[in-house]
């Protein structure tokens, strides 16, 4: 096994399966990379990172040096790929992952060859890491970003063969690692609890990284209003939001809510056909870059974000950060960040009435976490990006580890 101290890393590898250059990079995984590698440079440590990508090439992108590795174009593989759907579980593009994932271990390599890492990190996401090999003097790091079986079962999509074959995959990959870890103590819990990992948690930084700026909003915004954020859908529970709204308007029919982010066609459709003629309450605003998002949510009201399965989502992260409310779910790793009745409120997953209930007690001024009553939570604390990068560079090297 490779041996390093904190003091001796000066170059990290991170593989991921997105990152802030793509165009479907602004998901939690490649935020985190992003802020971390940011972090990670102020402490002199240089980092380079490697994605799948279609416009294949090595840029820079702030300061951080990008390998956009090829996708995988295979027409045999997509056709393996479409023939699997009929057998359940959002694993169908299995195949085209792993060989994303060969590419990524290939360039890796390449790269290590010319200028070795010290450390090299992946996301069991898309089974980034599943091809990298063990090298002298480098560590192996895994980050654990999702349970495909937690996650499909609580979206619908069931716990099919599929999926139970990518959650194998990634246990393999985690007992060859040096270390795993992941965000939440939901996941971590999770893979100690039914393979017998060995799982730590590891809490990512915090940081905004950019200013709000309320004068770049393209639209107008209500006098008061929530706000619901991120990849909206199912599993963040954007239709339990739906319905819940449905519910305050009967009390309070002023009650506004601004909703940003991608969300399907037909889920937006099925959403405003039971809300009728009180669609126009709810402002649908697509996707925002970061200094007009984070203006808008720090003038809500509160965030609402009661997502049915999660891994400390940076919605609610950055909420908190700016110093705003969260009604979230009890569960779903949503509880390790919000304290109830302090920083936020949190009701039991998938409840649209209890829902309903806190936003109204928040909407009516009735919440005793409002404006001077918000207190931020103490795991903001380990959060903070130095200590962020403390952690993570002690559990990189095993010269600690330190329970969140």
């Amino acid at each position: 096994m490779a041996t390093t101290t904190p003091d001796t890393i000066t170059r990290v590898a991170f593989l991921t399966p997105e990152y802030l250059t793509e165009a479907h990079g602004s998901g939690g995984i490649a935020n985190y990379v992003a802020k971390m590698a940011a972090t990670l440079a102020v402490h002199g440590v240089t980092s380079e990172v490697f994605v799948p990508s279609r416009e294949p090439g090595v840029v820079s992108f702030e300061g951080i040096r990008v390998h956009r590795v090829p996708r995988e174009r295979s027409v045999v593989a997509r056709g393996v790929s479409r023939a699997l759907r009929p057998f359940g579980g959002s694993r169908t593009e299995l195949l085209l992952h792993l060989m994303d994932a060969r590419r990524l271990a290939r360039a890796l390599e390449r790269r290590h060859a010319e200028l070795p890492f010290d450390v090299v990190q992946s996301s069991n996401h898309n089974l980034t890491g599943f091809f990298v090999r063990a090298a002298p003097g480098r560590r192996r790091l895994i980050r654990i970003s999702t349970s495909r079986r937690l996650y499909d079962g609580a979206t619908g999509l069931g716990d099919g063969g599929l999926s139970r074959l990518s959650e194998a995959l990634d246990v393999r990959a985690i007992r060859r690692a040096d270390v795993a870890y992941a965000p939440s103590r939901l996941l971590a819990d999770h893979f100690n609890r039914c393979y017998g990992a060995d799982v730590h948690v590891l809490r990512p930084p915090a940081g905004l990284g950019t200013v709000p700026s309320p004068e770049r909003l393209p639209f107008e915004l209500p006098g008061r209003y929530f706000v619901h954020f991120g990849s909206l859908g199912q599993r963040k529970g954007t239709d339990v939001v739906a319905r819940a709204l449905s519910l305050a308007w009967r009390q309070e029919p002023d009650l506004r809510m601004v909703m940003i982010g991608p969300i399907s066609p037909r889920a937006l459709a099925e959403y405003q056909a039971a809300w009728g003629s009180a669609r126009d309450r709810v402002s649908m605003v697509g996707q925002l870059d970061k200094a007009s998002l984070y203006a808008v949510v720090r003038g809500a009201l509160a965030s609402v974000l009661p997502s049915k399965i999660d891994n400390l989502p940076n919605t609610v992260i950055e909420s908190l950060v700016l110093g705003v409310p969260v009604i979230g779910s009890d569960g779903a790793s949503i509880d390790e960040l919000v304290e109830h009745g302090r920083s936020g409120a949190l009701v039991p997953i998938g409840d649209e009435a209890a829902l309903s209930e806190a936003m109204l007690e928040a909407w009516q001024g009735r919440a005793p976490w409002l404006g001077p009553g918000f207190v931020a939570p103490a795991v903001l604390a380990q959060m903070q990006p130095d200590e962020a990068v403390r952690r993570f560079l002690d559990l990189a090297t095993g010269a600690g580890t330190r329970s969140p």
